[in-house]
């Protein structure tokens, strides 16, 4: 039989690696249950049922929640968090008996169908983040449909030797119910960076890549692959050449993570000796040890929305209070910035109903919300301030500020907060810096005006490339015009930069284009002078700081700002980062 030709297939790279073995491919695992009519008096056996299915689903969750914790530690094991949130959140158990007396349908396709409806309104979802928890919504439908002995195959199954998975999709649940020691890596065709079963797999240090689109039926079963998780590329039957390049590339990668390692201590100083305040991203108060643990200095972004979604209505102060003070304690004495919250009406408020708008990503949302809602803006504002006491260094970062006019209601309203503690008797930093986040053009074009009433500048790329280049990167049909190297998204991190050097603050970055290594270079020569990233990314990025002198970067970004598209400045980046630190590369893909 003639040798099978070799097939190259890309996703994103979420987790690096390579590994090489056979394929194990899954079936899809997304068909509706059984959907009939049930009769009145088969209401109470129906409710009986499912009261069932979730406290097995709940006790499953909680088993799994305890293996990951042992083997892994409490960190991952909090991913789980969402999942019992799901489980024990009582607007979509009432939401699921009102259908269920109302339409007089299977307990089952009542579960799927709200269920769907919840993780489509999610899906909705402007941030990363947050519309993939529509992934951990249907996980928890698919283990009570299998507790209810409805719809929903079990998705894991077993094999003898090690193996690359192949799947549409994969849940964290799923994931961590097979044995590490025969899952080489994970390729699904769904997924992005902040999916939580991409973060669960680079917390298991297993080797993954998403979205990568029709690779169940591309990657025939049992073919041998190489999957290159830094690069997110996947080689169907390799041919030797190949295979050898590529065993050469993972022992270069072994050596190169096991010096990164050793820079925990190290500060993120240029060659030339310009400091680098290299900070990290975290969602929950436990992603600070991680950080600490993988040399960050402080805090450049604690997001606040679990806060609001994990829990039964709106966090009190107290709860607030004890979430920030906790991160600051833990810092201290380095700083900790806490973005207010970045939720609004296509997000799961109070109620835990989405609010629907016809355009979300342009919508009633953060900054927005808060000020139309001030009571409810405050609570927050005084949580943080009374954080503030256990670290001098706690900052407030308002999101998604269009204009100076909302800076300053914003600081009023803080102002008020002030006077309510201080009366109160209650201790807080009464200098505490305030800034904004610098993601919609609006604020880009006037950070002039904005400067004068914050302390500092933090661009979130993310958003900021979406809004300039009107580009929904989730969206598949447009995704690839999604570039955080365009021109325009240059020019205008250039000019916040210069406003905020003329008015005496300084400025970061908070997206993802901070943790990738190419764009570091860029982003300094620029002028940005610190840079936040998510904790496993400090090490490379601290790294690449620690090889480059200031004075090249800010020659490349002289040429970058010259060159008239971004395939052209990222293919100058990458020509820099190979002159002066070319082994970044092996994993930066």
């Amino acid at each position: 039989m003639a040798a099978q030709p070799e097939l190259e297939l890309s996703g994103i790279g979420v987790a690096p690696g390579i590994v090489f073995g056979p394929a194990l491919v899954l079936p899809a695992d997304d068909v509706a249950p059984p959907d009939f009519a049930i009769p009145p008096e088969a209401v109470e056996h129906e409710t009986l049922r499912f009261e069932r299915a979730l406290l097995a689903t709940r006790r499953q969750l909680n088993d799994l929640q305890t293996r990951v914790s042992l083997a892994m530690g409490t960190e991952s094991a909090r991913i789980f968090e969402a999942h019992l949130h799901v489980v024990d959140d009582p607007s979509f158990v009432d939401e699921i008996y009102h259908d269920l007396r109302a339409e007089l349908r299977n307990i089952e396709s009542i579960t799927y169908r709200v269920a769907e409806r919840y993780a489509q309104a999610l899906q909705q979802m402007e941030d990363d983040y947050l519309r993939e928890r529509a992934t951990d919504i249907r996980d928890v439908t698919r283990r009570i449909l299998r507790n209810l002995g409805g719809g929903g195959s079990e998705l894991v199954g077993s094999f003898d030797a090690p193996r690359v998975l192949i799947a549409r999709d994969i849940s964290p649940s799923e994931l961590a119910a097979y044995d590490r020691s025969k899952l080489l890596g994970m390729v699904t065709e769904l997924g992005s960076l902040t999916a939580h079963t991409a973060i669960l797999a680079r917390a298991m240090d297993l080797p993954a890549i998403v979205g990568l689109r029709g690779a169940t039926a591309r990657v025939p079963e049992g073919s041998a692959v190489i999957l290159d998780g830094a690069r997110g590329v996947l080689v169907v039957n390799p041919t030797a050449e190949r295979t050898a390049e590529y065993q050469r590339l993972a022992r270069g990668q072994q050596a190169i993570q096991q010096r990164l390692a050793t820079l925990k201590d190290e500060l993120a100083v240029t060659r030339d000796g310009h400091l680098v305040e290299l900070s990290a991203n975290i969602e929950l108060p436990a992603d600070a040890d991680m950080a600490l643990a993988r040399g960050a200095r402080g805090i450049g972004l604690f997001r606040s929305e679990y806060l609001f979604l994990a829990g039964n209505g709106e966090p009190t102060e107290d709860a607030q209070y004890q979430a920030y003070a906790d991160v600051a304690r833990k810092i201290h004495p380095e700083p900790v910035i806490i973005r207010t919250l970045d939720l609004g009406g296509d997000k799961l408020l109070a109620d835990g109903r989405a609010h629907t708008e016809a355009n979300p990503f342009l919508g009633w949302r953060a900054i927005r919300l808060c000020l139309d809602r001030p009571d409810f803006f405050k609570t927050q504002l005084r949580a943080i301030l009374r954080a503030s006491a256990h670290n001098p260094r706690v900052r407030i970062m308002y999101p998604m500020i269009s204009s100076a006019a909302e800076v300053t209601q914003a600081n009023a309203l803080l102002a008020e907060c002030k006077q309510d503690l201080a009366a109160a008797g209650v201790p807080f930093n009464a200098a505490i810096e305030t800034g904004v986040m610098i993601e919609i053009p609006a604020a880009a074009l006037t950070a002039e005006l904005i400067a004068p009433h914050v302390q500092f500048f933090s661009i979130g790329t993310n958003d900021l490339v979406q809004y300039t280049l009107a580009v929904d990167r989730g969206n598949e049909r447009v995704a690839s015009l999604y570039d955080p190297a365009h021109p325009a998204v240059l020019q205008l991190i250039q000019r916040t930069v210069a406003a905020g050097q003329r008015h005496g603050i300084w400025t970061g970055v908070c997206g993802e284009a901070a943790s990738n290594p190419l764009f570091v270079p860029l982003l300094l020569g620029l002028g940005v002078t610190e840079l936040s990233v998510g904790p496993g990314a400090v090490p490379l990025v601290k790294d690449v700081i620690r090889h480059i002198h200031l004075a090249a970067a800010q020659d490349l970004a002289r040429e970058a700002l010259a060159l008239a598209d971004g395939a052209a400045i990222r293919s100058r980046c990458r020509d820099f980062v190979r002159e002066c630190a070319p082994e970044i590369l092996e994993l930066a893909g």
